[in-house]
């Protein structure tokens, strides 16, 4: 487990040995990578299917916090992301090859499922192995208007 505390762009602070405590889905990113900024508005779709069930997503940046900021404006998303800095803890403790790297941690502290870069068809593998560390029915995250989305944008 990670002991750190790390800021958000909005100020705040948080302890990744409470937020990596699942069910958590990890997302870890780079604002100028595409691959990125094709995954975060389905993660965003699975942090809000998912969050009754009790399922978190988590945003780890690796820009500043006007980048993030920005980002996060940009792509609409809602769920909380740190920013690990210059040292890029996160990245080094997970041993990171590309960004986005996206993990999924069971409730006992486990990566149950990793994926890097970005795969359409592996949302709905994040989505399910998220749903099933929550002990809840799997729902489709991709909708009839993803078909014109990217099927792979590298990381």
């Amino acid at each position: 487990m990670i002991e750190l505390t790390l800021p958000d762009a909005e100020g705040g602070s948080h302890d990744l040995a409470t937020e990596l405590t699942g069910p958590v889905v990890v997302g870890i990113y780079k604002s100028s990578c595409q691959a990125s900024k094709t995954m975060f508005p389905y993660l965003e779709r699975i942090a809000r299917q998912y969050a009754a069930a009790g399922v978190r997503v988590l945003g780890v940046s690796q820009d500043s916090d006007n980048i993030t900021r920005s980002f996060a404006k940009r792509l609409g998303v809602t769920f909380p992301i740190v920013i690990e800095g210059a040292d890029y803890p996160v990245t080094r403790a997970f041993d990171i090859q590309a960004t986005p790297t996206v993990f999924v941690i069971d409730g006992d502290g486990r990566i149950a499922y990793s994926t890097m870069g970005f795969f359409q068809q592996q949302i709905e593998e994040v989505a399910a192995a998220a749903a099933t560390a929550a002990g809840t029915p799997v729902v489709p995250i991709l909708i009839e208007a993803d078909q014109d989305a990217p099927k792979f944008v590298p990381g």
